[in-house]
């Protein structure tokens, strides 16, 4: 369409602004090449040649697509969208199912009286307990439970990549260490995977990250102690991690910091109580944990309502006047 417009009474001037909004990107390889070698004008022209060389060189590059993202391998509809993924069902031990949340159709949800959440690609094998991160728009699952062919469950190193363009999945270099229950988290053009548990249930202190463009986990600085059931959150190029458990069963009330320019763990001021099986999230620079575990003065289990926020650029704690519902 953009040549046809093109030639029609000899347009050429605006040739090489117009084809800079062609989705190259996204043709798939066998398409790239005919464009290359059916048009002329395309032949002809630098700019043509140089973009199409781009997307050839981007779809060569598989595992450092997430870090190579433009405006031209990026589709043009795009919308805020909620994806769960694995998981334990009661009828069935580890699941591999996908499904999406889009805030889009809430219109239609209204009509149907029903949340609506439809089905995607499953992920290569079944897993719960894993790590969840986006990174360049892709869809990054490591680690896990997961079950064997042998019916024993244990944690794995495995890990897997979504695409949304094409709702498909590709495997990914697995981890160094077997973990479950950590912490994965994405900052810049890297993964990081914090602590968790490995195969044999050991609580582990290794912290390792992921290169793309190297398909390559390397260990980078460790946590001062093991830790496992922690939460985290990525905000201002940093990493966060509060709570969670060490290897002697000891329950945390600590926030560290990572910071990856200078390979450090950073302190900051402890939350306000304990927790393990939390989660973490950000909103206008201010943490917030909710929900989990705490032990009671019979060191028994209770479950946490309270949310409390930290202020990142005070460094202080702050309970929340309103409580959960129930205790997660």
């Amino acid at each position: 369409l953009a040549v046809r417009w093109l030639e029609h009474n000899c347009r050429y001037q605006y040739m090489d602004e117009l084809l800079q909004y062609v989705r190259f990107g996204l043709m798939d390889v066998d398409t790239l090449h005919t464009v290359a070698l059916s048009h002329p004008l395309v032949q002809a022209s630098e700019t043509a040649t140089a973009l199409i060389n781009e997307a050839l060189a981007y779809h060569q590059s598989v595992y450092a697509q997430p870090v190579w993202q433009t405006r031209r391998t990026k589709p043009r509809f795009q919308s805020d969208t909620l994806y769960i993924i694995g998981g334990k069902k009661r009828e069935i031990c580890k699941v591999k199912e996908l499904r999406y949340f889009n805030p889009v159709d809430q219109e239609n949800v209204h009509i149907a009286g029903i949340a609506n959440w439809s089905e995607l690609a499953p992920m290569p094998m079944g897993r719960s307990h894993h790590c969840v991160a986006v990174m360049g728009d892709f869809l990054f699952v490591a680690g896990g439970e997961a079950e064997h062919s042998t019916g024993r469950t244990c944690a794995v190193r495995t890990a897997c990549r979504y695409d949304p363009r094409t709702n498909s999945w590709a495997e990914i270099a697995p981890m160094k260490n077997c973990r479950e229950h950590f912490v994965l988290g994405a900052v810049d053009e890297y993964l990081y995977a914090v602590g968790g548990r490995n195969e044999l249930h050991q609580v582990l202190p290794t912290v390792e990250r992921y290169c793309p463009k190297k398909n390559k986990w390397t260990f980078v600085q460790s946590f001062d102690r093991s830790l496992s059931c922690h939460a985290g959150y990525v905000v201002d190029g940093l990493l966060w991690i509060s709570g969670g458990v060490t290897n002697t069963a000891q329950y945390q009330n600590r926030l560290m910091v990572y910071d990856p320019k200078q390979n450090k763990w950073l302190s900051r001021s402890p939350m306000l109580q304990r927790r393990v099986y939390h989660s973490m999230a950000a909103v206008q620079r201010k943490l917030y944990v909710l929900g989990g575990n705490d032990l009671d003065y019979n060191n028994d289990r209770i479950l946490v309502r309270h949310i409390d926020s930290y202020s990142i650029d005070a460094d202080q704690w702050t309970r929340c006047s309103f409580n959960m519902l129930t205790g997660k």
